[in-house]
């Protein structure tokens, strides 16, 4: 799911939060399935509030997730705020399997924690008695009862062992202290898969929303299990290793529409911007397009190229390289060593590289 279109919400412990536009949806399906009830316009609000109220909780939760993987020297980016709960972009997870499982469970214990303030104030103000509160909608007498057993419920689904839940995490990070990272993911991926198609079924019987459960289970599976498997393929590889050579180099003066024609005759994903052997800048297939469009096909190549551009070494290693391009979104990087131009790494020849190694072990 694309997090283009959402709503930046701040940047505590320098995080940016956001929440995506799909939210909205979830608000406005509450809001209807409470009309229809009967309900009026208090206890739409109050339902409305509940929501917001335990979204709070889920972003707790996830920063639970990040703090404690930045204490292992991990990397988090950002968390987004789902119709189907958060998601904290960790683009550096902790791999030792006793750190993974740390992290996995510190969300968890966020929610515990909530749950259990909520008990001891529920207790001290003689509040706790289920048997008396009405759970068919959510009124003033059962709001914070009813928080304390969703943050419960949280724990308990989330100790689905299934990708990309925090089960699913655990159960990896158990499996990794008696197998490799690969096997221990693949393992964990078909059990994951296995409980998404029971939730698929489930779902045509029960509830609709058990079935996009199921399938965002089965793809983050999926998605998890590629990801681990291209990062071992890359593992023990240096830049050198993948590094195109046969780099076309154009000079900051050509005009655009050399540069189009060249580009339309190679295979290429961008130029180095180069007057002889030192790089003056990077430019890619959309930048050539985006100036052609905005400047016409005389304009020079200086104009359009990006000169604050990120490098890399022949001796970098191949898994961070590929981090970094996912992270920032590079589809082709510069290579340099001791300051001259070597050739470039992009995204498409990472793939072939990793298919190449796979096949051959």
């Amino acid at each position: 799911m694309s997090m283009k279109y959402s709503l930046k919400l701040g940047k505590p412990f320098g995080i940016k939060v956001s929440i995506h536009w799909t939210f909205l949806l979830l608000i406005a399906w509450i809001v209807i399935i409470d009309i229809q009830q009967g309900l009026n316009a208090q206890q739409v609000l109050l339902s409305v509030l509940f929501i917001l109220t335990l979204f709070v909780c889920v972003t707790l939760h996830e920063f639970g997730h990040a703090l404690t993987a930045q204490q292992y020297g991990g990397e988090v980016r950002s968390i987004t705020l789902l119709p189907i709960g958060g998601m904290a972009n960790i683009t550096k997870m902790p791999e030792k399997p006793g750190q993974e499982l740390v992290v996995s469970v510190a969300g968890l214990i966020v929610n515990v924690i909530i749950a259990a303030i909520l008990w001891v104030i529920l207790s001290a103000a003689g509040n706790l008695d289920l048997q008396q509160i009405e759970f068919k909608a959510i009124t003033s007498n059962n709001f914070f009862i009813m928080l304390m057993l969703v943050n419960l419920f949280i724990v308990a689904f989330n100790l689905i062992p299934a990708f990309p839940m925090d089960g699913g995490r655990i159960l990896r990070a158990a499996l990794a202290f008696k197998m490799d990272r690969v096997k221990a993911t693949r393992v964990a991926k078909n059990i994951g898969q296995l409980f998404a198609v029971g939730f698929v079924i489930f779902g045509l019987f029960i509830n609709p929303f058990l079935v996009i459960i199921g399938i965002f289970v089965y793809l983050g599976a999926q998605a998890e299990y590629e990801t681990i498997r291209f990062r071992q393929a890359l593992n023990n590889y240096e830049v050198k290793d993948a590094l195109i050579t046969d780099v076309i180099k154009i000079h900051p003066d050509d005009p655009l529409q050399k540069v189009a024609d060249l580009m339309i005759h190679h295979s290429t994903s961008g130029f180095i911007v180069t007057g002889n052997d030192d790089m003056h800048g990077f430019v890619s297939k959309n930048n050539i397009i985006e100036g052609l469009t905005r400047y016409g096909k005389d304009e020079k190549v200086k104009e359009v190229m990006k000169t604050d551009v990120e490098t890399v070494e022949l001796n970098t290693p191949l898994q961070e390289v590929f981090q970094l391009m996912q992270q920032k979104k590079y589809n082709a990087m510069p290579v340099l060593s001791k300051g001259r131009i070597k050739g470039i790494i992009n995204m498409e020849n990472l793939n072939e590289f990793m298919l190449v190694q796979n096949a051959i072990h």
